[in-house]
């Protein structure tokens, strides 16, 4: 598969993208002075935030959002906005600036209309790690979701979506926003999924919208 970076172990495939990630970041804070990444939750990058709250660089000029969230309270376990603050917003990127989704737990459509100005800065973003789940969504576009097959094509910033399991309300980025990356990363491991990617297309799985965009698709067998 064209841009398939594969490693035998999780951890060397964590060490060499955070690599890449940390060096676009310096690259892009020494031309510009400020640098943007929208980053995935989940469980598979959470060593990977680890790995790379370590580097050495102008944290307190980068500028940290999520591609999608779940419609929780901050403090809840399933908030990726409390996955990037613990693991990656630790350390040496403690002064990374963090822009939420989640405003108003309480009122969904008002939470999206705070949510839009807080994030406008993402509308060029400079790094984008995505991820896919088994059923072939990225972000929180979700295959069989009439919301969801909207804001794949959507020109708005941001959309409310519906996930098929809880939390079933969520937030994602649109997907000619995500496209338009200037580094796109897709990071995902087991066999499983590598068979889910190579049929998206077949499927009309939502992550077949944005292989032509990635990068590189960081890979390892072992979950």
């Amino acid at each position: 598969m064209e841009r398939l970076i594969s490693f035998d172990t999780k951890t060397a495939l964590e060490f060499a993208l955070a690599e890449r990630i940390a060096a676009i970041l310096s690259e892009t804070l020494a031309l510009k002075g400020k640098a943007s990444m929208l980053l995935s939750g989940g469980s598979t990058p959470k060593q990977l935030y680890q790995q790379l709250s370590n580097f050495d660089i102008d944290w307190s000029n980068v500028h940290i959002g999520l591609v999608d969230e779940r419609f929780v309270d901050q403090e809840n376990a399933a908030s990726n906005e409390k996955l990037i603050r613990t693991n990656l917003m630790i350390g040496k990127a403690a002064q990374a600036k963090f822009h939420s989704m989640v405003f108003d737990a309480s009122d969904y459509e008002q939470n999206l209309t705070l949510a839009l100005p807080e994030n406008e800065l993402f509308r060029t973003t400079d790094v984008i790690l995505l991820g896919m789940g088994d059923d072939g969504h990225t972000a929180s576009l979700f295959p069989g979701d009439v919301c969801s097959e909207e804001a794949t094509f959507s020109n708005e910033l941001m959309a409310n979506t519906t996930a098929p399991n809880e939390p079933t309300r969520r937030l994602t980025f649109c997907g000619p926003i995500l496209q338009q990356g200037k580094h796109i990363f897709l990071m995902i491991t087991g066999a499983k999924k590598l068979e889910v990617l190579a049929e998206s297309q077949d499927k009309k799985y939502p992550i077949h919208h944005f292989i032509p965009f990635i990068e590189g698709i960081y890979y390892t067998e072992n979950a």
